[in-house]
Formats: C-alpha cells, structure tokens, sequence
C-alpha cells in the first residue's frame, strides 16, 4: 500500500522561509507584479546585495525560477525574466491538471480509510473558513486539501512539480484576485471529489480533479486577460 509522504503545512511552520527559497519567493512575486518586468535582466550580485545574502541563494533561486519558466538563465550573464502570459500559464494548468487527475484516481484505488478520514477533517476546516469568509484559512485547507492527494503514493515526480505550480498559482491570485463566488465553488467541488473517493469510483475522482484545475485554469486566464485590457486602456 503506498503510504503518503508527510504534509509539512500540518506542522508549524517557520514565519519567514529561509536562503535561496526566501529569494525565489521574492522574486517570484517581483516578477508576477511587474515591478522585474519581461525581458529585463536578473543580476546576481545585484540581487545578493539588496537581499543581504550571498550570492549562491541568489543562483539556486534562479534555477528554481528557470524550472517555473519565469527566467532563463545566461552563463557569466545572469538570468532574463520571460514572466508569465498566458501561454504559459496555460501549458501550467495543463500539467497541473495531467498530474492532479492521477493523483485523484490513485487516492481513490488506494488510499486507506485512514487517509481519507484526514481528508474529511481537513475539508471540515475548509467549510469552516469559508462559512466565516476566513481566505488565508481556505487558502491554507484548500493547500493542505489537496497535498494530502497529491502526495498519497510517494512519488517526487507528481509531488515537486504540482506544489511549484500551485505555489506560483498561489502568487497569481494576489496579483488578479478570485472570481465572485470562488469559496463556495471550490468547497462544492471538493465536496464532491470526496464523494467519489467513499465510493472508490476512480474514474469520477480522475474526471473531478482535472475538472477542478480546468475551472481554475479559466477563470485565471480571463482574470489575466482582464487586467491587461485594463492596464492597455
């Protein structure tokens, strides 16, 4: 039976992430408001002194960020921001929704009762944030909601690159915001992914999941279209 690996978020977390992961967040976000705008360059002795650190966080970030897609990283040179349009943050949510579809069918083939009563309790806390309208506590149920699927069976190659994704998804909702109605979609939709995991009806869960990034994945396109029709006006 495979075993899940051990969501972090559980666990207190330290206030301020640390070394290079606090440097791609920074980045990350710099790049996504526009204040590093596309096609501008990344220095990294620049970036080492106005961060106050040295200058191999600064590069182990940007590779983080090249596997992202943000950045393209030069030899001698530094790193260019390619940033994020709507190409990209298409061919995102496209992997996203590859890998989530799996990971639902697998949690519902495989996981022990255990695993889906931590699930429950997990989606309780949900309801309750959005019955009270809490978004940092639905950001956070609905992070740890679906870690728990996505990290059933163990596997780095699902696992590293969906949690890069949704974080840098994360990233993009401060940026464009949710769309009216958004609390109340996502607890319904994972209401009834759960349905499908008691049932063990794998290929609803498979459907569910995909069908839960693809809402996303609209929504974020046209929330990205509209911002930059507003910014053309």
């Amino acid at each position: 039976m495979p075993k899940p690996i051990p969501i972090v978020g559980e666990l207190p977390a330290p206030a301020v992430a640390t070394g290079y992961r606090r440097v791609a967040e920074t980045l990350r976000q710099e790049i996504l408001d526009g204040i590093v705008a596309p096609g501008s360059w990344v220095r990294m002795q620049a970036v080492a002194d106005r961060l106050g650190t040295s200058v191999q966080p600064v590069r182990e970030a940007l590779q983080l960020l090249e596997g992202e897609g943000l950045v393209e990283i030069f030899p001698n040179r530094g790193a260019r921001v390619h940033g994020l349009d709507a190409t990209r943050l298409l061919h995102i949510y496209e992997v996203r929704e590859a890998l989530e579809s799996f990971a639902a069918r697998r949690f519902a083939e495989d996981a022990p009762l255990s695993e889906l009563r931590r699930l429950e309790a997990i989606q309780a806390r949900h309801d309750a944030a959005v019955h009270a309208e809490d978004t940092a506590g639905v950001s956070e149920t609905n992070r740890l909601f679906h870690a728990c699927i996505n990290t059933f069976g163990g596997n780095p190659l699902i696992v590293d690159p969906v949690s890069r994704y949704i974080d840098l998804g994360r990233m993009l909702v401060r940026r464009v915001g949710h769309e009216p109605g958004y609390l109340k979609r996502v607890a319904r939709e994972h209401h009834a992914m759960l349905t499908a995991f008691r049932r063990r009806d794998a290929t609803r869960a498979a459907d569910l999941g995909a069908a839960h990034v693809r809402v996303t994945r609209e929504v974020m396109l046209a929330r990205l279209a509209a911002g930059a029709r507003r910014q053309a006006a």
